[in-house]
């Protein structure tokens, strides 16, 4: 087992790109794949990039072991945001020690601090206001940054951008939770997750991606598909503000519009 510093992993680059265990070679995103083809009313073979999906075990003392399906690299942004979206850890000083198997680097266990039970780790809410025709300029931005999706048609994306449009962090995945955790890890090991004040989605607004923005207090928080009853009531009971189905110039608020100013309400 190769044991490595927390701090020596973090997302760097311009695009999303997958990390190298301790100088091992990159993971692969995306493998190429005989397919038939229909068009024009015949088939015919054809070559296309296919997203790769592996497993990642992850072992915390005293807990029961996490199998998480996800897009290989990016992995201790990964294991950071899903421990925190699951209220195992606050700050990445509470996780001790992360060890990948050199023979398997989709076995990782995970040493922590203390056993805590953390809901926020921000008691007060973020005052903030925003003009919806932000959020157009945010899906934009988001989009330019989707290149696996652009490349394979079959991952999920995730962005924290703070209030003055800056993105914060970016996560992409074949799973959209772990989109969610990779965004969110990436910002709480580099400091920057207090900052987060719209957290933007590919996918739709369900329950548990609501309850990941609540714990992480982002306020606002977008996604391109429509929301779920239980996301949407699981919103307004915490006060966040919940956009979905954006598109060019529209969007629809579900709950809490009244940080959005809009000139006026029709």
């Amino acid at each position: 087992m190769t044991t490595m510093p927390l701090r020596a992993f973090k997302c760097v680059g311009e695009a999303p790109r997958p990390e190298g265990i301790d100088g091992q070679p990159r993971p692969s995103l995306v493998c190429p794949r005989s397919l038939q083809r229909y068009a024009a009313g015949s088939l015919r073979l054809d070559e296309d990039m296919i997203a790769v999906e592996e497993d990642i075990r992850i072992r915390v003392q005293d807990h029961s072991e996490m199998v998480l399906a996800r897009t290989p690299g990016d992995d201790l942004n990964l294991i950071a945001g899903h421990l925190f979206s699951r209220s195992m850890i606050r700050t990445p000083e509470d996780i001790l020690n992360v060890a990948f198997h050199p023979r398997n680097g989709s076995l990782a266990d995970v040493v922590l601090k203390s056993p805590k039970v953390i809901r926020r780790i921000f008691p007060s809410p973020h005052p903030l206001r925003l003009a919806p025709e932000r959020i157009f300029e945010f899906k934009a931005l988001f989009e330019h940054r989707q290149k696996l999706f652009k490349n394979t048609g079959a991952t999920h994306a995730a962005a924290l951008i703070s209030v003055h449009g800056e993105l914060l962090s970016y996560g992409e995945d074949v799973g959209r939770h772990n989109a969610f955790d990779k965004a969110i890890g990436r910002a709480l090991l580099e400091g920057s997750l207090a900052r987060a004040a719209i957290a933007m989605l590919s996918s739709r607004l369900a329950l548990e991606l609501t309850i990941k923005a609540a714990t992480a207090n982002i306020p606002i928080l977008c996604g391109f598909s429509a929301a779920t009853s239980s996301g949407i009531q699981f919103a307004e009971d915490n006060n966040i503000t919940l956009i979905g189905r954006i598109r060019e110039n529209t969007l629809a608020v579900y709950a809490h519009s009244w940080r959005l100013r809009a000139p006026r309400v029709d």
